[in-house]
């Protein structure tokens, strides 16, 4: 491998090195290396190349552990991380962790001082913080415009910064979306969502008559319904996070809220949808459901439905609640990437960070279904709300649930409650949510009084 102080030199000519298209040694690797992955340009610009130029001699060779139950050794990442080696001389270990016990076990590689560098922060905030070193303790600059400030602002508590994404990044992830089969629909003469959408009818009041029609001809019901999208999407959602007092925020009795639930249950006590956390995906997989309203991992070449004939699905942008009604793009991600605590190479997980989340080091043929796909996922991830919901993460601070799924765990009522009862199934249930709030806003002062 050609050396890290080669490399710097090589990069800080790099502008005049692609402008005369000669360059020889690990120089040339360098630069097919960027021509090849990259999803923008074809290469590096002049700020990223500049800032890897500067990796320290001292970390070369050495070794980030990244803390995921992801294979990206195997997936759309895999060519990047070989890059980043090939750029900075240092290596990425995959240390394997379950998603669903995921910060339990990164806590216990902690406590026998075995932690990896990177952490995933998939939706479990606040309860990732306790895991996490600030950044501002390692070379990580958070207010770099590079990274997405709304993440990083999130991420901030106690004059502390934790977590980074880039906006728009590879890993940037968020928003919702409606699938469907078009064999159901084609083979049983149903209006597509996409000619409602042509017409300038795709609203919430059309989805559900797609759902209808659906229900007569699907096993399972009209439409498969992921809760918190849905929720998300049409109101300010169960839970939201106030960033200047550090405290999240119950709103199960606001009245979008209640609409929202009211209008899903609607379509439950019909018959025509069912409603879970996850939308029941599985039974749109086996198809036994014709559509569903869900977040949009699905786009991804490597995320939902890859197991389907592609010909067979189509994606599109939620429905309008009414036709006089803002599009709606659902909430953006909470996703987001740290460094562990007690993590032996925070400066190698801090470059390492840089290069895999920028999208422009992916090859957009590896990140997306289709080109059409990608376009609209960034489309969706542009427009998605930046007011972020915390459902989930709040709810499971108590519900431990082994599913990641706890919504009717806290709110059971609603599980079996008509639509006229859904105001009382909410309020009814409001203390038990109180309750996670609490135990997640003493995450949030603890993880403060410990960086003080």
């Amino acid at each position: 491998m050609c050396s890290i102080r080669r490399i710097k030199a090589i990069s800080l000519a790099m502008a005049v090195i692609i402008s005369i298209g000669s360059v020889a040694g690990c120089g040339k690797k360098t630069e097919d290396k960027k021509s090849n992955t990259s999803g923008g340009s074809g290469a590096a610009t002049n700020a990223e190349t500049e800032y890897f130029s500067n990796v320290p001699e001292e970390l070369d060779g050495t070794t980030v552990k990244f803390a995921t139950w992801i294979d990206h050794n195997s997936n759309e990442s895999s060519q990047v991380l070989a890059d980043f080696t090939n750029l900075t001389g240092i290596k990425v270990e995959i240390t394997y962790v379950p998603q669903m016990d995921y910060a339990n076990k990164i806590a216990g590689l902690i406590s026998s001082g075995q932690s990896p560098d990177v952490y995933v922060s998939n939706g479990d905030f606040p309860v990732c913080m306790q895991m996490l070193r600030p950044l501002d303790k390692t070379i990580l600059n958070p207010s770099d415009s590079f990274w997405d400030q709304d993440i990083v602002k999130m991420g901030t508590i106690g004059g502390h910064s934790y977590l980074v994404n880039v906006k728009g990044g590879a890993w940037d992830m968020g928003g919702s979306c409606v699938v469907y089969n078009k064999r159901f629909f084609e083979d049983n003469g149903i209006s597509t969502p996409d000619l409602y959408l042509q017409e300038g009818r795709w609203t919430l009041d059309n989805f559900y008559k797609c759902a209808k029609e659906l229900s007569q001809v699907a096993e399972s019901s009209g439409v498969g319904i992921d809760i918190n999208s849905y929720v998300n999407t049409y109101s300010v959602g169960l839970v939201t996070y106030d960033n200047e007092k550090n405290e999240f925020v119950n709103n199960c009795t606001k009245p979008d809220v209640v609409s929202a639930w009211q209008r899903m249950i609607e379509a439950r006590d019909s018959k025509i949808a069912i409603l879970k956390d996850d939308g029941y995906r599985n039974h749109f997989e086996e198809g036994k459901l014709g559509m569903l309203f869900v977040g949009t991992y699905g786009l991804r070449k490597t995320g939902w439905f890859s197991e389907m004939d592609a010909d067979d699905i189509s994606y599109i942008i939620p429905p309008k609640a009414d036709a006089s009604s803002e599009q709606k793009y659902g909430v953006a991600s909470t996703r987001s990437y740290g460094i562990i605590k007690g993590a032996k190479n925070a400066d190698g997980a801090a470059y390492f960070l840089r290069y895999f989340l920028n999208g422009n080091n992916y090859d957009p043929a590896e990140l997306y279904k289709s080109e059409e796909l990608g376009e609209m996922y960034k489309e969706i991830l542009n427009n998605a709300s930046t007011n972020y919901n915390f459902n989930t993460s709040v709810m499971n601070i108590v519900a431990a649930s082994d599913t990641l799924m706890p919504t009717f765990t806290i709110f059971p009522d609603l599980k079996t409650c008509t639509a006229s009862q859904v105001s009382t199934a909410l309020s009814s249930s409001s203390n038990k949510l109180d309750t996670c709030i609490e135990k997640a806003n003493e995450i949030l002062q603890k993880v403060i009084e410990e960086n003080k």
